[in-house]
């Protein structure tokens, strides 16, 4: 099988499957779908598995059971029915399911951040229903906008049909050209940017700072520190983090609580900062993180030079 996940679940048959039956019954359509793909691609599962052994190898008691390999699986399952569910549910029915479902007590954090008139970052990652968070924001009355890829026409077109009906300023990165100056435009009306910390094909490495990413040295990103420091917008992070597809808790933490997470944070720039924040989620609960199949592009072999920074010490998930 050629196609890629995404494209395989996105295909029209797939979708409509999923319109057909519901979004009840295509929760275990999808997980079926996931099984599927990996049983034909069992390659890509053993890399997967193989990033797993690599990155938490005395990190996490479980890593020895099968059992966090099996929630890996599930968590990349879960975070493509979010993402197929965000498409195509219409607004009335996802606003009945935030109210219901989320705990969005972290964005008080965010209206604070706000109230600066400078525009506020909010950095989060592939982690847990990452998906929801900028509807979730605009239900909550926040000026949302929205940078994003999108690898199928159809899920392109739909997103933005359900952007202007949510109030999410929607932008197309392949169609503007230049993603900062374009999150720099959108900051200086004052409005929240978010944008993931963990595109790894997208990072800017900084030849003058290093560190260490779920155990691979790398440069620290540049353009989350490039956009602050042109803009001086507030910092935020934010995971929506997943208990059950029926439950989720927002998680938000300002610059200073994110350096209080991290050991030894003098001088790290605001990029090395919040990346390091998400690894301590990951590190915590990697099911939560879908990337793993990135997880070999991560690479630090021109920064041999550079110093790096400890990593933080992080409690072992029981």
């Amino acid at each position: 099988m050629k196609a890629g996940l995404s494209n395989f679940l996105q295909s029209r048959f797939n979708l409509s499957l999923y319109l057909l039956f519901g979004w009840t019954v295509s929760r275990f359509i999808i997980s079926f779908l996931v099984a599927l793909y990996y049983f034909l691609n069992r390659e890509e599962k053993k890399n997967i598995h193989a990033a797993l052994d690599e990155a938490l190898q005395g990190r996490h008691a479980s890593l020895n059971s099968d059992k966090l390999k099996q929630d890996v699986f599930r968590g990349i399952s879960s975070h493509y029915y979010e993402k197929l569910y965000m498409a195509f549910e219409s607004p009335s029915n996802t606003h009945v399911f935030f109210d219901n479902a989320i705990d969005p007590s972290g964005i008080q954090k965010v209206r604070n951040a706000l109230a600066g008139g400078k525009g506020v970052i909010i950095v989060t990652g592939h982690y847990g229903a990452i998906e929801y968070i900028p509807v979730l924001m605009a239900i909550h009355g926040l000026p949302v906008s929205m940078i994003a890829k999108f690898k199928t026409k159809t899920l392109k077109k739909q997103a933005f049909s359900m952007a202007r009906q949510y109030g999410v300023n929607l932008i197309d990165a392949a169609e503007r050209g230049s993603i900062v100056r374009c999150a720099i435009d959108e900051l200086r009306k004052n409005r929240v940017i978010v944008t993931q910390c963990d595109e790894i094909s997208e990072w800017r490495p900084s030849p003058y700072e290093a560190l260490t990413f779920l155990g691979k040295r790398t440069g620290a990103d540049r353009t989350i520190t490039l956009l602050q420091k042109r803009t001086d917008a507030a910092i935020v992070f934010a995971v929506l983090k997943r208990a059950s597809l029926n439950s989720y808790k927002l998680i938000v933490h300002d610059l200073a609580e994110m350096r209080e997470m991290i050991s030894d944070p003098q001088g790290l720039s605001h990029g090395a900062v919040v990346l390091k924040c998400l690894e301590s989620y990951i590190y915590r609960d990697p099911a939560q993180w879908y990337e793993w199949k990135k997880y070999p592009q991560i690479s630090g072999g021109a920064y041999a030079e550079l110093e790096i920074r400890p990593a933080a010490l992080l409690p072992v998930a029981a």
